[in-house]
């Protein structure tokens, strides 16, 4: 009994450290929202059917900006590209942040910036002509007839404010966020240079709830078009790191869909309810970044995946950063937050390892007590289960510490995983990305070798030699294979608890042998 429940503590380890790898995060959803979407797929032959253009296609392919121009407005973070072509958004360039050809990060690729990228539907097919102004952060767009669209950019943050004057509120304000996806090639690490090959999802936000539904827009583009019925808050287009959003603190965006096409174009539409004649609203165009989103909006905090325990993740967040705020290097910060956390763990990690260590030594007893009453079943569970009263020997003792650390190291993970703060943040010498992996797979190794040793050092009591061995070989071997393609940020951080790990249990061990003594 005790050997398959340390098998299957050891065999949870992994799988849930591996399982965001094989299958990706859990996103967050709302019962009404899935319900949406399942509805969504029986809808979305007819849907395709009545919508289908001349290619045979559902018609999301955008239209490009023929004729118009683009004009540029900016502050020390952001330069937003405003075309006169229906006074929409078609460049977004995060001026913080160069990719690993060193250019600055663009939100939108190539065919989207032709064909904008962010659209009041009111206005689509209108000319514009910009107002004369000294102000660079600012635009203010007249179509000659009334109507007029402004975008200003506040000082030192990523917050774009829109300005809608109309002649006509005949129809309700609607908006169009597009965007392209082909084959994700940063679907689990790292960021792509190009903007069109990034995981991107459509993440949507309701205060009555108080729950972010994500989308993966690769899903939606499978099904063709996906329907949302609740009211929100606000409504995003993000990828690991960066995102785009509009917030309507009314609760006051509805109607949203999401349709694709085969070859990868896809639009978000949706309505805000209630506009007059003017209506003014912000979006958030920028990084992932807590510090950034709250100085617009707190929910928008909820626009990154910490999971479950995201409770605990955000003070593990706000520690590594105070940690950089004391020294400027997040290699570093991630190994006093480690250290920390391991102290903080340390009266169960002990609790645990000195109830292994006396199961290991009192092992022999237990043997002689099996061999002696091999042959009467029901005595021998009596014996066992005297002996144990006897010397206070509980299995779980060892096994239940374990398993209440494991959420704060997930917790940790997620951390880790999707901070903004990593990307293209050196630590040392070889290690010049925190949020890709390790390209010389030095520390994968170095963990592994380290993970062996603690191994071979930690007890395993309930475990004969041929379990003892392919624990000894096997979970090494696991590991560092996983490891080989994590960000090297979450490696640094696995390397050094396991390091920690070897130390403490070096430490345990002394302590049990001098008490003997």
């Amino acid at each position: 009994m005790e050997k398959k429940m340390f098998l299957a503590l050891a065999l949870s380890m992994g799988v849930l450290i591996a399982w965001p790898f094989m299958f990706g995060t859990n996103n967050k959803k709302t019962n009404s929202d899935q319900t949406a979407i399942q509805q969504s797929t029986q809808q979305t032959a007819d849907v395709a059917e009545q919508k289908k253009d001349a290619t045979g296609q559902v018609a999301t392919k955008p239209n490009y900006l023929d004729g118009g121009q683009t004009y540029f407005i900016e502050n020390n973070l952001l330069k937003v590209g405003v075309n006169s072509k229906g006074a929409v958004l078609n460049q977004v360039i995060f001026k913080d942040y160069r990719d690993d050809k060193k250019d600055f990060i663009k939100l939108f690729g190539k065919d989207v910036e032709k064909s904008g990228a962010f659209h009041v539907n009111n206005f689509e097919n209108k000319t514009f002509k910009p107002k004369t102004s000294d102000d660079q952060s600012a635009i203010t767009l007249l179509d000659g007839k009334g109507n007029e669209v402004s975008y200003s950019l506040d000082k030192s943050t990523y917050t774009l404010r829109t300005s809608i004057k109309r002649v006509s509120d005949k129809e309700p304000i609607s908006f169009k966020i597009y965007s392209k996806i082909t084959e994700s090639k940063d679907a689990n690490y790292g960021l792509s240079s190009d903007p069109d090959t990034r995981k991107k999802n459509i993440i949507l936000y309701s205060s009555i709830d108080d729950k972010a539904n994500r989308t993966d827009m690769a899903k939606i583009r499978e099904k063709g078009i996906v329907y949302f019925s609740n009211s929100y808050k606000w409504v995003a287009l993000s990828d690991r790191y960066f995102m785009m959003s509009l917030v309507d603190k009314k609760d006051s965006i509805s109607d949203v869909s999401t349709k694709c096409t085969q070859d990868g174009y896809c639009s978000t539409d949706f309505v805000i309810k209630g506009a007059g004649l003017d209506f003014n609203t912000a979006l958030y165009i920028g990084p992932k970044d807590v510090t950034h989103m709250r100085v617009l909006d707190q929910s928008l905090t909820e626009a990154i995946d910490y999971g479950w325990l995201s409770f605990m993740s955000v003070p593990m967040l706000e520690l590594m950063k105070f940690f950089y705020s004391a020294i400027p290097n997040y290699g570093v910060a991630i190994l006093i937050l480690t250290l920390l956390v391991r102290l903080i763990m340390f009266p169960l990690q002990h609790k645990a390892m000195k109830s292994m260590k006396k199961m290991q030594d009192l092992q022999p007893h237990l043997k002689s007590i099996q061999a002696k009453y091999k042959d009467d079943k029901e005595q021998l569970n009596r014996e066992t289960l005297q002996f144990m009263k006897t010397h206070k020997m509980n299995p779980m003792s060892g096994c239940l510490p374990m398993l209440i650390q494991l959420p704060v190291f997930i917790a940790l993970y997620k951390v880790l995983a999707n901070s903004v703060e990593l990307y293209r943040s050196p630590f040392i010498f070889w290690i010049t990305d925190l949020s890709v992996k390790d390209h010389f797979y030095i520390m994968p190794l170095l963990m592994g070798v380290m993970m062996f040793f603690q191994q071979k050092m930690t007890p395993n009591p309930t475990m004969d030699q041929t379990q003892a061995k392919m624990m000894l070989y096997m979970m090494p071997i696991i590991f560092t294979v996983m490891m080989l393609s994590l960000p090297s940020g979450l490696t640094l951080y696995i390397m050094f608890s396991t390091l920690l790990g070897i130390v403490q249990q070096m430490a345990t061990n002394r302590i049990l042998v001098a008490k003997k003594q």
